[in-house]
């Protein structure tokens, strides 16, 4: 897709996959010739500001390698955060880094590690590179024009990752977006109760009355802050 940021020094977040696959004795990577740049790599694409990252991982890993979430998993070196009522938790990157694919623009990307020991279900999607293959770090290192950093990651997850970090299976993540109570939370603050932590920080917060000074007069509950936003509506 387009850049999203395309004023000078303009930074857009991408996501890729470094999908893994145990054949004939070692560990190999799928990676496909990109189209534009022409140089092999992992599959991936831009977060557009309509999805998650996730959502963002899931449409391109079928529109570039024909893969679903259900025929893959992720590598997490730590059991997944539980028990979240307003965020949706997604896996966490292998690596996240920061590149210039082009002069004067920026992709940071959040880089996945994903195993899987099956053919993908589909194929390639329109318009997309038909090129794709699976090499092992020595072989993608031969490459003519190899780009370096991605034969670092590759090699990295091959030899440290796959065989040491769980394999969590892809749907264990939603592909839902985050649910709306907590926009209604940020907006209509007064609408649910604070926690007791919050309201335990509330009360050891410092007040002053209207001259600054830390009076011990009991603030009023509608008092302002000097540029007359209730202080009593402000998200905590």
């Amino acid at each position: 897709m387009p850049h999203l940021h395309t004023q000078p020094h303009g930074h857009d977040m991408t996501i890729s996959a470094w999908i893994m696959r145990r054949q004939d004795g070692e560990v190999k990577a799928l990676v496909h010739r990109h189209r534009k740049l022409n140089i092999w790599l992992q599959p991936g694409g831009h977060i557009e500001h309509t999805e998650n990252p996730w959502q963002a991982l899931a449409h391109e890993l079928r529109e570039e390698t024909g893969y679903e979430l259900s025929q893959l998993r992720v590598l997490q070196a730590l059991p997944a955060v539980e028990g979240c009522i307003h965020d949706v938790m997604h896996p966490a990157p292998v690596a996240v880094n920061t590149h210039s694919p082009y002069p004067g623009h920026f992709h940071s990307d959040l880089v996945m590690a994903m195993i899987t020991d099956e053919d993908p279900v589909g194929e390639p999607g329109p318009g997309e590179s038909r090129e794709l293959a699976w090499m092992s770090p020595d072989e993608f290192a031969a490459l003519d024009g190899a780009e370096h950093d991605a034969v670092q990651i590759m090699t990295m997850i091959a030899r440290n990752v796959v065989g040491a970090w769980s394999e969590v299976p892809a749907t264990a993540f939603t592909l839902d977006d985050a649910p709306e109570p907590l926009t209604e939370t940020v907006q209509n603050p007064e609408s649910v109760g604070e926690t007791p932590a919050l309201q335990d920080a509330n009360l050891r917060r410092p007040r002053t009355d209207k001259s600054g000074s830390d009076g011990g007069a009991e603030p009023s509950a509608t008092s302002s802050t000097d540029d007359g936003v209730n202080e009593s509506s402000q998200p905590q």
